[in-house]
């Protein structure tokens, strides 16, 4: 799979590389002080705050990873907004030796939104992750300028350019396997680094964070879970939350979704209201994990409909 052959947007800004000064990512400020940490070899990680967006963290809620390849760092997702996307780049370019490639796992915006930091790099995804990006940017900027104000400031909508569908590559002389699954979204990228075993898992795993329900299909991420403990990788960068070097993202993520989905079933099977369903609150065993309550009630508001339509067909069918 030739995922590094140039496209009719960088042959372009290549050409107009003579007439336009290079972006100096090495001096830009920083404003989150990212420190990215090595969790093996040539696989780098910076971890996000197990949190909600809020202006208090800027919207760095989302772990960043980087595999090293001697072509420059593969880049896996970009952050929430263009000054993330700066210091995730700076750091390529200074430590790892540039940017060979940009990767969406999916198309939540704190996971694309620094794409705007790379407009000259290439930036691959699953094909309905790009489509789902394009189609509903707008909606997701004016929601993440609403609640992070400033730290939005230059921030543009650029989504992928290169639809992919999984598969082996190599770059660099690094060989990795890119995974297409479904769950989390309906398009969900997974990256399994061959050299080290380490599996980069986008949003398909959580660890010691309530994972993000409101685009979730339940069986189809507990067969992507399957296949991702069938991998049996040596370790795992989850979507939020710190390195596994076990199973415990995977056993909790597998729970968190089976523990939620029957508290939402028993609740609309109950009759209850969704302001009812919210005041019960999480699952005890998961109430303390980082973004819950927030998680929760966000579960409730954003999927009610589809549980009380399940515990009440007929009048949901009316």
């Amino acid at each position: 799979m030739n995922i590094l052959a140039p496209t009719r947007r960088q042959l372009l800004a290549g050409a107009a590389a003579t007439l336009l000064p290079i972006p100096a990512f090495a001096s830009t400020s920083s404003r989150f002080g990212f420190a990215p940490v090595e969790v093996a070899n040539g696989i780098w990680m910076i971890e996000g705050a197990r949190e909600v967006f809020s202006r208090e963290n800027g919207g760095a809620i989302v772990n960043i990873a980087f595999i090293e390849t001697p072509q420059g760092a593969v880049v896996v997702d970009t952050g929430s907004n263009l000054s993330m996307g700066q210091e995730i780049r700076a750091f390529a370019e200074e430590r790892l030796g540039g940017v060979a490639l940009v990767v969406n796992t999916h198309h939540h915006p704190d996971h694309w939104f620094g794409n705007a930091a790379f407009d000259d790099c290439r930036i691959v995804a699953l094909e309905e992750t790009i489509s789902t990006c394009t189609q509903y940017a707008q909606d997701f900027a004016e929601s993440l300028y609403a609640i992070l104000g400033s730290w939005m400031r230059g921030t543009n909508t650029r989504p992928g350019d290169s639809p992919m569908q999984g598969g082996e590559a190599r770059i660099g002389g690094r060989s990795m396997r890119f995974i297409a699954l479904s769950g989390h979204t309906q398009a969900d990228l997974a990256i399994l680094d061959e050299e080290t075993g380490t599996l980069i898992a986008g949003d398909l795993l959580f660890l010691d964070r309530a994972p993000s329900l409101p685009d979730a299909d339940f069986a189809a991420w507990n067969a992507a879970l399957d296949e991702l403990q069938a991998l049996a990788p040596s370790g795992t960068v989850p979507g939020h939350g710190p390195f596994d070097r076990t199973d415990q993202a995977l056993v909790q993520t597998r729970a968190y979704l089976t523990a939620t989905r029957a508290r939402l079933d028993q609740a609309a099977a109950l009759g209850l209201s969704p302001i009812e369903a919210m005041s019960a609150g999480p699952v005890p065993e998961f109430a303390g994990l980082g973004a819950n309550p927030e998680e929760y009630l966000r579960s409730v508001v954003q999927r009610w409909a589809d549980h009380e339509t399940e515990a009440l067909p007929l009048i949901g069918g009316l």
